[in-house]
């Protein structure tokens, strides 16, 4: 019956407005970009992927879609409460061809990168009072997704198996990546670690880099200014991974 097209480039009511008729079967062809996969529950009896071709700005190029993406906007397709069957089609070159279909079918666990942005996520957990010293923040990194995956496939983290064996809660290598964040925010002056008592002060520096969302980025540094701080904006908020 019609055709319609969502992105975010359009206003919001515009957004609605597709939405609602897609739901309603006023359109039966929807045209859209990925991000609706992952925002909206917008079910549908077959998706179609048509390229899989995106530009990265970081990489300044073309680069394949993540297979997350793609596993997400395939789980629109016949959604069980909505619908008994769904079709899904994946549109793309040779090259990427294989690499897909080893992806889809031998699917491997979701490994975490928050060891990456441990500090900023440290510094933000301080500023809001959530953690005050080092066992605090210990405790804390034991609700992330970085140590359950730490707990299930240890030598994904450079822990060995002995240490894994002889420390199976891994209390000792969290206290190292939380003291090592730690000493990392205090040489950058965003909160003072104590390291007899092991308490954490926040600074006026780190609750400005928390609340305006500043992530540190120490590989922009030259060698000689690595004394200096140097911050990132993130357009969304930090959340624990």
């Amino acid at each position: 019956n019609g055709l319609g097209i969502h992105h975010a480039g359009m206003l919001r009511n515009d957004r609605k407005l597709s939405e609602q008729m897609f739901n309603d079967g006023a359109i039966k062809v929807l045209c859209c970009t990925a991000t609706l996969a992952w925002g909206i529950n917008l079910p549908a009896h077959t998706v179609v992927v048509k390229g899989t071709e995106v530009y990265n700005p970081e990489k300044g190029g073309a680069v394949d879609l993540s297979i997350l993406d793609v596993q997400q906007i395939f789980g629109s397709a016949g959604c069980p409460q909505f619908d008994t069957s769904g079709e899904a089609t994946l549109i793309t070159s040779h090259d990427s061809l294989a690499p897909y279909l080893d992806k889809l079918i031998k699917a491997v666990p979701i490994e975490s990168n928050f060891v990456k942005q441990l500090a900023d996520h440290l510094n933000a957990e301080a500023v809001g009072g959530t953690v005050t010293n080092i066992q605090e923040a210990v405790t804390w990194l034991a609700y992330t997704y970085l140590y359950v995956r730490m707990c299930r496939n240890p030598i994904a983290y450079s822990i060995s198996a002995d240490q894994h064996d002889d420390n199976p809660m891994l209390r000792e290598r969290s206290k190292e990546l939380i003291e090592g964040a730690a000493k990392e925010i205090d040489m950058h002056r965003m909160l003072h670690y104590d390291r007899a008592s092991g308490n954490l002060a926040v600074t006026d520096f780190g609750r400005v880099a928390s609340r305006r969302i500043l992530i540190l980025d120490l590989n922009l540094l030259q060698p000689s200014m690595k004394c200096l701080p140097i911050y990132l904006i993130q357009m969304t908020p930090i959340s624990a991974i």
